[in-house]
Parts: C-alpha cells; structure tokens; sequence
C-alpha cells in the first residue's frame, strides 16, 4: 500500500506506506508517512474498524505532520491472539509501536473504542504521551446512560456459549455480511452518502478473511472497556472532537469526559456529523485538529 501527494508550493513528496511490527502478542499492521516531520501523531481505529478508515484524513495530516496508524489486535490486519481483549493489553500495543517505530512521545488520536484505548495509553505511559485527542469516544456509557433493557439482553445473548457464537455467525455469513455491515455503518453515519460499497468492502473484508472470533470477544468485554482515568490523573493537552449528530455517543459524553477526566481539553462539536466527523466530514475535522496541532 501507498499513498503519494506532492505540495504544489513546495514540490515536497509525501508517501504513506504499510509495516509490520512483531510484538508480544503478535504482528502488529502499521502505516506510517514519510518525511518525519512536524508533530508525530498515532491514530487508534474503533471497535471493527482499521486504518483505512481514516482515508480521507491521511493526505492533510501527512503535508504537516508524521502520520502513523495501527491496527488493533483482533481487528484489521493484525494478530489475533487469545484471551480476553482489554484496554490495557492495547494500550502496551499502543506504547511498544510508539517507543519502536515513532521513537518518542507522540500525539494520540483515539476514535470511538481507540478512545478508551487512547486514554490508557496516556494515562498508564505519560512519557509517551504529547498530547490526547478523544474522537466521539466511548467509555462513558456506563456512568452516563445504564444499558437499556435492550442492550442487557443482547449482552447477554452474547455472553453466553454457544448463542453468543450463533450471533456473530449471522454477521460473518457471505450472505448477509455485507447487509450486516452496512446496516452498522448506517446507524453510525449521520451523512448516508458516505456509506459507500468502497467502505462497505473495506469493513466486511477482515470478517470474511478471519471470522468474527476476535470481535465476539470484544463484545463479550464492552462492560470492561471503560474510561477509568480520574481528573487530574492525565495532564496532556488534550482535545475532544465530537459529531454534533452522534446518536450513539452523543455530545453529552464529550462533556461528560471533559468534566470528570479532561478538565483542560478544547472541544469541538462538528455540526452535521454523526460518530465517525473524520471520514463524514474530514474538512471540519482537519479544521479542529490541525491548528490544535500547530499550537503544541
């Protein structure tokens, strides 16, 4: 894989291109831009998800700053490995990739699940840490809004053995995998037209590839993948970039987090954006974290 662009006013080449690093659990995929410059900055997908998904981002990121993406354990193209799946063994992912490849403290960008990872990280690895951006991110649902009658049903559908494994089997089958997938996309976009058979691939890939093993077991750990940081605990300059439409982790959670874990963060509420403001609207969203970059 590679990404080129060429500055008009500066005749500058820059290229993304696909690694691979070996960790304890695995091979982590990695993209990483050249030349270093500026800022380095580490963006961390949500649940499903991979690096791909911040496509639309990567080309005006890279003209100002080293941009850098993995994918999680469990998700993309990475390792698989067994066990239950948690903030902090991502987050030791996240900190191996930042001292061997970035080779110092970087800015971390979390989206949605990569949040509560993303504030793991800074949390558990400060010296590591340059600053924090929270993406309509998860982890306070449970203190803000208990589960619905709903939601504790089909935990525990999905906790349980055997019916949890016949859930996720509808969602990996060739014939409704890509149904599955879209109908997800759908309730998570606010903007439909960005729904795309390109994304639609791009996310139905890895289950048709892997299966849905590593997601079941997410799924099976949502209660666990909570924000726990305290105020006062994480005193990065941080960020919080939020869609405006998120219907699933409204608003109110930006604030919620900025209130009792990030007293110090700016936040930016995109209007006409639902839960993924990076691929839905990327000029708004380039517009909040590139001048947030440049001050740092």
């Amino acid at each position: 894989m590679s990404i080129a662009d060429t500055d008009t006013t500066t005749e500058q080449r820059y290229s993304v291109s696909e690694h691979s690093l070996a960790g304890e659990f695995g091979q982590t995929r990695y993209w990483a831009s050249q030349p270093q410059h500026g800022l380095p900055v580490v963006f961390i997908h949500g649940y499903a998800a991979m690096i791909e998904h911040w496509r639309r981002i990567i080309r005006p990121v890279a003209r100002e700053h080293t941009f850098y993406a993995l994918d999680l354990y469990g998700f993309g193209q990475s390792a698989r490995p067994t066990g239950t799946p948690t903030r902090e063994r991502w987050a030791k992912q996240v900190a191996d990739f930042i001292r061997e490849v970035v080779g110092g403290p970087a800015v971390i960008v979390g989206h949605s699940m990569g949040g509560v990872v993303a504030v793991e990280v800074a949390r558990r690895y400060p010296e590591l840490t340059r600053g924090l951006v929270l993406v309509n991110s998860s982890g306070m649902q449970m203190s803000e809004r208990p589960p619905s009658q709903f939601d504790m049903v089909m935990m525990s559908a999905i906790a349980a053995p055997l019916l949890g494994e016949t859930v996720a089997g509808l969602f990996t089958n060739p014939l409704s995998v890509d149904w599955s997938i879209r109908q997800g996309l759908m309730s998570a976009y606010h903007r439909k037209e960005r729904v795309t058979d390109e994304l639609v691939e791009t996310f139905s890939a890895p289950l048709r590839r892997y299966g849905a093993a590593s997601y079941l077991a997410v799924s099976r750990n949502f209660q666990g993948l909570i924000i726990d940081a305290k105020a006062g605990e994480i005193t990065a300059p941080s960020l919080l970039i939020w869609g405006a439409e998120d219907r699933s982790i409204p608003p109110s959670d930006a604030e919620a987090i900025k209130r009792r874990v990030l007293p110090q963060a700016d936040l930016a509420i995109l209007p006409g954006t639902g839960h993924c403001p990076f691929d839905e609207t990327p000029e708004l969203f380039c517009d909040a974290l590139l001048p947030w970059l440049g001050r740092l």
